[in-house]
């Protein structure tokens, strides 16, 4: 047993060893998801996961399986109409706005396939707006050393108007990192890319999990991902399985 204090409270609790392992281990659950637009057709039919912290983790589709919908219910963008979300152990459904507004700003990172960056700022105000609001010091720095690493560095003072769509799929990947998430959801992070840019990100994702214990979630049709996921799962008619 773990002796603990409750802050809540304001007593000592005992937690066992067993559930302190557990809550450690499990990074992200989704429990019996439903979703629905339209109150008939379902998007998402009962899935249930459980992602253990640290391991990349894969999931299949096709174009209009629903992997967009669970990746924005992961990232507490959306909300399931039956099931629960838990972080850490956290049910998503109980925290307040302000809680979940810091929870996406600095426990999750986001990948969009529709990359969602701000026409009006240039890639070097997208990649840094993350960490302004984070209030890091180092974000203009930060946001340096992570263009130049996607080798993007001569775009900082272009707007995303005037570049291309892999480059701005690279500033996305850029911006999802800024904060160094703990949590990393990819929506087709290399359906724009070339095979050499495609290899760069997932290296990218293969070294922040090694070094910083990142758990990785990717939604992918892309052959090129099998040599970097440690499980693979596939979505199909709204229905979540293991390969």
């Amino acid at each position: 047993m773990i002796c603990c204090w409750d802050l809540r409270k304001h007593q000592v609790i005992y937690i066992s060893n067993d559930l302190i392992l557990h809550r450690m281990e499990e990074h992200l659950r989704l429990v019996d998801i439903w979703k629905t637009y339209d109150g008939s057709n379902y998007v998402l039919k009962g899935i249930s996961l459980s992602v253990e912290r640290g391991k990349i983790i894969a999931i299949k589709g096709r174009s209009g399986s629903g992997k967009t919908t669970l990746f924005n219910i992961m990232g507490c963008l959306d909300k399931p109409t039956k099931g629960e979300v838990y972080i850490d152990g956290m049910k998503i459904s109980a925290l307040k706005r302000k809680d979940l507004a810091n929870i996406r700003l600095r426990k999750i990172g986001h990948i969009f396939q529709s990359h969602n960056l701000i026409d009006d700022l240039t890639v070097l105000e997208n990649v840094m707006l993350p960490m302004r609001l984070a209030k890091r010091k180092d974000a203009k720095k930060r946001a340096f050393d992570l263009l130049a690493h996607f080798e993007i560095e001569h775009l900082a003072s272009k707007t995303t108007r005037e570049i291309s769509g892999g480059e701005l799929e690279r500033v996305a990947i850029a911006r999802a990192l800024a904060n160094e998430p703990e949590i990393l959801l990819a929506d087709e992070p290399t359906a724009s890319l070339d095979y050499d840019n495609s290899i760069t990100v997932l290296e990218t994702f293969r070294k922040i999990n090694a070094e910083m214990g990142t758990t990785v979630l990717i939604a992918s049709h892309d052959p090129l991902i099998n040599n970097y996921v440690d499980i693979k799962y596939k979505l199909e008619r709204g229905i979540l399985t293991r390969v």
